[in-house]
């Protein structure tokens, strides 16, 4: 376990560098950033006095190093916007993001799991039994935002059951958790009904259900057989919606992370945008890395194949 601990560990750190090596050169790859946060028209002394302040008059590798520094710190320089710490702006937005994703998450894992049993378990029925999926999958080939609207229109507007902007209220999240939720359902439910019909053809089960064990009780036992695969898709859709409420956030006006990166740009914020994004990556990949520790303590194949690959 220890083996499998410290490797899993030193890929997550390689990760980062290589996620946070990305961003700088970005910053980097038009020049010197000032010239981009300065207002339009600004004089070349203004330009070159915040260029110094920020230290983008620094050698290359100096700012490098400086930027790994303060960004594993969390320290960025003060939002040109907000006008305090960035790190500290991103995390006052982090709540509202945090409860958005963990809503729809929770609502599609849910979901994923009924119809996973629906359409995996049942003998026959073809289209009868089916059609939960063929609905899911629709709802993957139609964008998240045209389903935001769609659904501010059907419950905002013409049934007036919830609001449709802000977080005023607790059922404010939940059009945008359902919009959210509708990108991240399509492949759990098919990794879980796959693996559960899987599951159901193997020996196991056909013995369990010759020795008289009634049909739900042998279900019961292959989905727990199905849910290791699905943990890790779970893991990954609990990653990217961090990073994937941008475009629901702005739908939704939903004060978190996500719409906070569209301000900072729009803004031309680049210590909020830097700020944003480095946390953005870190999540990311911490929220892998718990996946991936415990992936292995449910199944302790993993471990093992872990600590001795390599």
């Amino acid at each position: 376990m220890i083996r499998f601990l410290v490797r899993r560990l030193a890929l997550t750190v390689l990760a980062v560098w290589g996620a946070l090596s990305a961003v700088f050169c970005l910053l980097h790859s038009s020049g010197d950033p000032a010239v981009m946060m300065a207002p339009v028209g600004s004089p070349p002394e203004k330009v070159a006095q915040l260029s110094h302040a920020l230290g983008y008059d620094r050698p290359l590798a100096e700012q490098y190093a400086s930027f790994f520094g303060d960004a594993l710190r969390g320290h960025f320089p003060d939002s040109l916007t907000f006008q305090q710490p960035a790190m500290d702006v991103v995390l006052q937005r982090l709540g509202a993001t945090v409860l958005l994703a963990s809503v729809a998450l929770a609502g599609a894992a849910a979901a994923a799991l009924l119809i996973g049993v629906w359409t995996g378990s049942r003998e026959g029925g073809g289209a009868r039994r089916e059609w939960p999926m063929w609905l899911v999958f629709l709802t993957q080939s139609v964008p998240g935002f045209y389903i935001g609207v769609l659904l501010v229109w059907v419950f905002g507007v013409e049934l007036a059951w919830l609001p449709t902007s802000g977080a005023t209220t607790a059922s404010s999240v939940l059009l945008p958790a359902v919009t959210l939720a509708c990108g991240v359902l399509p492949p759990l439910a098919r990794v879980f009904r796959d693996n559960l019909r899987g599951e159901l053809a193997r020996p196991y089960s056909r013995t369990g259900t010759a020795l008289g064990m009634s049909r739900a009780r042998v279900v019961r036992h292959a989905a727990y057989g199905s849910m290791l695969p699905t943990v890790t898709v779970l893991g990954l859709e609990a990653g990217a919606l961090l990073g994937g409420t941008v475009i629901v956030e702005s739908v939704f006006s939903w004060p978190g992370v996500g719409q906070l990166a569209i301000t900072a740009l729009q803004n031309q914020d680049y210590p909020l945008v830097l700020a944003d994004l480095t946390f953005l990556i870190i999540a990311f990949v911490v929220v892998n890395l718990v996946v991936d520790l415990l992936y292995g303590v449910l199944d302790p194949r993993v471990r093992h194949q872990g600590g001795q690959s390599r």
